[in-house]
Formats: C-alpha cells, structure tokens, sequence
C-alpha cells in the first residue's frame, strides 16, 4: 500500500528521505503550519511500522493509491483531484479548519474568507473521504460527502515525554501558560486582570512578542524546546470565543499538547475541549467570566485539585497519542482499498 500527502511547498519525497531530512534537520517542524506535522509528517513514521509506504508531493506524481490532501483546496489541488480520480487513486481530504461555514473574519487578520468557503465546497463532495480534525468539522462536511470521518489531532508521546511532577504544585503561586500564534492571544489578553489580581504569573510560547498590559514571561515558539517549556506552566489557559463556527471547529491540539504531560487545561467551552475535560478529567471548563473568577479562585486555594486534573489529564491523552490514532488512518486506507467505503460522498 502506498499513501501521498499532497500539499502546497510538499517537495515530493520518498519516505527515505523524509527520514533522511529529519535526521539531520529533527526540529525544523518550527518553519511549517502546525497542521502539516500534526496530523501528517508526525503520523507518517507509525504508519511506515504497519508497512505503508508513505511519500509527500506537491502534486508532481499521481503514482500512489491513496491520496490524502491536507491544508490544500484551492483550483489546483481541485485540479489535482480530477488527475487522480482518472487514475482510479482513491482520496481523502483532510480538513483541519472549519472552511464550511463563513465568512468569518477578526481584527487581527484572520480566519475565514468567501473563496475559501466556496473552494472547500467545491471539494468535499467529489473526494471519497473527509477527515476531519473535531467533530464539530465532521457534522459540517457530513451535509456535503457522507464519509465525513473524525480523527482527532494526536500528540506524539515520543517528544511530548516529560510530566509534571506533584511537588511542583505546592511552590508558590500557580504559574498560568498559554501557547500559540500571537494573532490569536486576543481572549487571553482579557483575561490577563484576572490572573494579574491574583498574582498569578503568565508564561506565553509563541511566534512573537505580544503587547500583553502587563508583565509576563516570553518563550519564543520552538518544536525542539516546547516538551520542555510546557512544564513550566502549572496549569494552561485557553479562552476562546464561541460565538463564529471558525472558532467552534477547533481541535483540541491547543490544549492537549499540555495535558499530555500532565499540565491540566482551564479552558472555554469549545466543543473539542469539552469532550477532552470530560473524558479525562484533566482540568476545568469555563464558560463566563464568573466561571473563571471562581476556577483561578479554587485552584489558588486547592493546589491538590491541579494535581487531581494533572493526573487526569495525563493518563487520559494516552488515548490521543500519535501511535493510537495511527490506526485509525490504517482502518481507512484499508477499508478503501476493500471497496468497503464507495465512491464520493
């Protein structure tokens, strides 16, 4: 069996020398979109141990007999798609961001534009699978393709391998940590006055620096150094509105990177965060602003509810780990190779 994933800047590629790359160049994960080593280039070595022969490509070969297009959906990857649908290439389209719903668009520059709504539109329906990074995405692209399927986003526990310790609970002051791209640190920046009320200090990892009002610690954003920067945090944080269908297709990646090693999630309601609290007991959902006095509230004067939810939290995303959710593309590919799933939609 043979798997390409097809992308923009995916310079084709044998998996002997995606190997060969990464051995010499392990943590340049730092220069791609997140989505492309989450929910591929990490994927690709558990998958090579059930024998599928992996590649990458940026659609220079059709020589392959599954497709999986991921972070691609403009008139070339449509283009694309019809080439290998006359090689009788079976595909699947990974969707990672709510493109169904939209326009969406915030003052910071991001989101959801029009083309994009009408280019994922266009797509789903004649591929023969779509993957799909929460449920939320899946009951969106189920109105277009039938074979909408969830993969959740997976933390690979071979470099996400530390864990927080339960003495680091009794210390002091818990210590807030929040990461990601600086564009999007908008809620966390309302939410900074409660935490600054309370003494309680905030670490940021993240591409750059942010205006926060107020004093906080930076870490620059690095694959290499982020197991061990997540543990500098005591509990991490994670507000986000739920008032756009961009923002309610999140995955869960945002706050499950930290469980993993056992830094438990205070978080918005989001529906991706809410099926990992609670299905791990790893930390708290906060709906309002009262939600979030009271939880900092409890956790300042319970420090062994933080230990509680860091076990939790913990030991429940051994269930998302990268080699666990490998199988699951493994059931796909050979469910469509046995003619199991058929057809587009």
């Amino acid at each position: 069996m043979k798997v390409t994933w097809y992308s923009k800047g995916f310079r084709r590629s044998k998996l002997s020398k995606i190997k060969s790359y990464f051995s010499r160049h392990k943590h340049d994960y730092d220069g791609l979109t997140a989505s492309k080593w989450i929910r591929c280039l990490q994927v690709i070595p558990y998958l090579e141990k059930s024998n599928i022969e992996c590649c990458i490509d940026d659609g220079s070969s059709l020589e392959t007999d599954i497709a999986v297009i991921t972070r691609w959906q403009d008139a070339r990857a449509y283009e694309l798609i019809r080439k290998l649908r006359q090689e009788n290439v079976k595909i699947i389209f990974d969707v990672c961001v709510n493109y169904f719903d939209g326009p969406v668009t915030f003052p910071r520059g991001y989101g959801v534009s029009k083309v994009q709504v009408d280019e994922i539109r266009k797509i789903a329906p004649i591929v023969d699978v779509v993957t799909c990074a929460s449920r939320y995405i899946q009951e969106r692209a189920n109105e277009l393709n039938s074979n909408a399927i969830y993969i959740p986003d997976s933390v690979d526990l071979n470099h996400f391998r530390l864990r927080k310790k339960r003495g680091e609970y009794f210390r002091g002051i818990p210590m807030a940590i929040w990461a990601g791209h600086a564009v999007k640190v908008g809620e966390v920046i309302d939410l900074y006055p409660l935490l600054k009320q309370r003494g309680i200090s905030l670490t940021v990892i993240s591409n750059k620096k942010i205006n926060m009002p107020g004093p906080y610690q930076y870490i620059p954003w690095s694959y290499r150094s982020f197991p061990e920067n997540i543990i500098q945090g005591d509990f991490c944080i994670s507000p986000r509105r739920i008032d756009n269908t961009y923002d309610l297709g999140h995955s869960h990646f945002k706050i499950g990177v930290f469980m993993s090693q056992g830094v438990p999630a205070l978080c918005a309601n989001l529906p991706s965060y809410e099926e990992l609290i609670q299905k791990t007991n790893g930390g708290l959902i906060c709906e309002s602003e009262l939600d979030w006095v009271n939880a900092l509230d409890n956790i300042l004067e319970d420090r062994e509810s933080l230990w509680r939810w860091s076990q939790g939290a913990f030991n429940g995303m051994r269930s998302y780990s990268t080699e666990v959710i490998a199988r699951s593309y493994v059931n796909i590919f050979e469910t469509l190779l046995s003619g199991r799933i058929d057809g587009s939609g």
